[in-house]
């Protein structure tokens, strides 16, 4: 392989493909680095990609064009976008980031966890209306909580709660064996797994297995205090069961971060649920010096012929 090698970069905010850029060019001055900031860009330059740095919002069609390509490094930890494209040229091996995003979206999880559990609505509530309303709070402490699937994110969540006092479960289709997850359990134990949580936490890749998996069925195992917490992809649930459930009282409440369309429509029923807390998918915000980072030490790997690290198995999708 020569000694410089040609990256393509893509990301549809302009910014942060100006920050990818610096921060690589900082670090590898000798790379034939291409910031893409557009699709006509991204066109021009990407058959001459031998790595593409990219993520979810690639227009993954071009991928026809990419005859050099041997590498594609995803920005976040989700990569269904490639593997359902069937786009991917032979030979060619996909990445996705691993280590950075369980930290901050362990803080996502425990903040509303918390706003639950200490009734900010209600707080929020009397502030504005300049009322003195005691209200009953909660605790973290002792609750069941349950973590649907257990990969780098999914454990990082389990431990910080566990921290915290949490009964931790989890559920997941190979065993992790985690010594603060006091019981794991597989698909054909799901009903004891829902039936026993406070909060379930949904953290699983989107594939065509976990497509749709949580259903009317699933939520009506769950307790009816319980709630229900989404921070994987949107189309792991599904959405008109979950806003019968909310309706209906099968469960107590939601909080949502990732949807099936993205942007959420205005005019979509979710707005109106008042036991459900809408966040605009900002549960793992990849910040372009880390997860550069991450390639850089990997584009290492690359280049002497090692494994990399974050690969992903093209047929099972993750």
């Amino acid at each position: 392989m020569k000694s410089r090698p040609t990256v393509v970069i893509y990301h549809p905010i302009p910014d942060y493909v100006d920050r990818y850029g610096q921060f690589i060019r900082k670090a590898r001055q000798e790379l034939l680095l291409f910031p893409c900031k557009t699709v006509d860009q991204i066109d021009r330059f990407i058959s001459e990609a031998e790595i593409l740095f990219s993520g979810h919002t690639f227009p993954v069609e071009l991928l026809a064009k990419a005859k050099n390509l041997k590498w594609i490094q995803s920005m976040s930890a989700g990569v269904e976008n490639f593997l359902r494209s069937k786009m991917i040229p032979s030979g060619v091996s996909l990445t996705k980031i691993e280590g950075v995003f369980g930290p901050i979206m362990s803080e996502y999880v425990i903040g509303y966890i918390l706003a639950i559990t200490q009734n900010m609505k209600a707080a929020f509530w009397n502030q504005r209306e300049k009322i003195w309303k005691p209200f009953l709070v909660d605790s973290i402490r002792r609750k069941t909580i349950g973590i649907m699937g257990l990969g780098s994110i999914g454990a990082h969540i389990a431990y910080q709660l566990h921290l915290m006092g949490a009964d931790i479960v989890g559920f997941d289709e190979q065993p992790r064996k985690l010594p603060y997850v006091r019981q794991e359990y597989s698909l054909t134990e799901i009903d004891e797994f829902l039936s026993g949580c406070d909060f379930v936490v949904v953290t699983l890749p989107l594939t065509e297995v976990t497509r749709g998996m949580f259903g009317e069925k699933e939520l009506t195992m769950m307790k009816k205090s319980a709630f229900l917490i989404n921070i994987s992809r949107g189309p792991v649930v599904q959405e008109n069961a979950l806003l019968n459930a909310l309706n209906s009282g099968v469960i107590a409440g939601a909080v949502l971060d990732v949807f099936d369309l993205e942007p959420l429509p205005g005019d979509h029923e979710f707005w109106q649920i008042e036991n459900m807390i809408i966040t605009p998918h900002v549960s793992g915000p990849s910040i372009p010096e880390d997860i550069s980072e991450i390639f850089l030490e990997n584009l290492k790997r690359f280049e002497q012929g090692k494994r990399l690290r974050g690969i992903v198995d093209l047929e099972r999708g993750y």
